[in-house]
């Protein structure tokens, strides 16, 4: 089993990896030369502002979990105008989405539970639980738990209202999270609350590619590891 190079960096994550964004063309100069242009587009200013794309990507970063993303975005909120306070919302949006997330398909556990209970080990979960009515059952999973339900909630609503961002700016960035952990009870939820509060089509669309090409982009940023191994092997030859 091989080990860490001489010259490579003794933890998987590391500050300088971000600094090499670009070579991560060596292998695909076309691919990344398309990546590029299209990751620029998406933070132009337009429907959304430079600085609510970028406190969308800074919390999108949280929920993929890219510390390369966060550093970069970070950055880009503060270069933007955002402030540490409205930062902190951004990632409560983004811990909120997850964390409903989970719950939401909590509820598949819990109604294959009870199937297990009746029909035994065979039991699988329901497809019921797919169909956009869904949502209705969701209440089901508080029951086993009504005072860590009832803190949830409470945590949620303040979450999501008015603060040093407004609601409205909450839920896009909400809803480009739900795009990039792939939830579509979230992506539900958020759509309908983003334009309840006077959010339009072009703003939603920014939102979810923001997500598109923060995904992206972490997975090309995380590349770079494998070229330091690359570059690592080709020295020791």
């Amino acid at each position: 089993m091989g080990g860490v190079g001489r010259g490579m960096p003794t933890s998987h994550y590391h500050r300088r990896h971000l600094a090499r964004f670009g070579t991560i063309a060596r292998g695909q100069p076309d691919l990344a030369d398309a990546f590029f242009a299209y990751y620029g587009a998406v933070f132009q200013p337009a429907a959304l502002s430079a600085r609510e794309k970028s406190l969308a990507a800074l919390a999108v970063a949280h929920v993929v979990q890219c510390p390369y993303c966060i550093d970069a975005y970070t950055r880009g909120s503060l270069e933007a105008g955002a402030d540490l306070s409205q930062m902190t919302e951004a990632v409560h949006a983004a811990s909120a989405v997850r964390g409903e997330s989970v719950l939401a398909y909590g509820v598949q556990m819990s109604g294959q539970a009870g199937r297990l209970s009746m029909d035994g080990p065979t039991a699988t979960v329901s497809q019921e639980y797919f169909d956009r009515n869904h949502s209705k059952e969701r209440s089901s999973l508080a029951e086993p738990a009504p005072g860590l339900a009832d803190a949830q909630r409470a945590w949620k609503e303040a979450v999501f209202t008015d603060g040093a961002l407004a609601s409205r700016e909450k839920h896009l960035i909400a809803l480009a999270c739900a795009h990039a952990i792939q939830c579509p009870y979230q992506i539900e939820a958020h759509t309908l609350a983003a334009k309840k509060s006077g959010a339009e089509l072009p703003e939603l669309t920014e939102a979810a590619h923001v997500a598109c090409a923060i995904r992206g982009g972490a997975a090309l940023v995380h590349g770079i590891q494998m070229m330091e191994q690359i570059e690592e092997e080709e020295t020791e030859r």
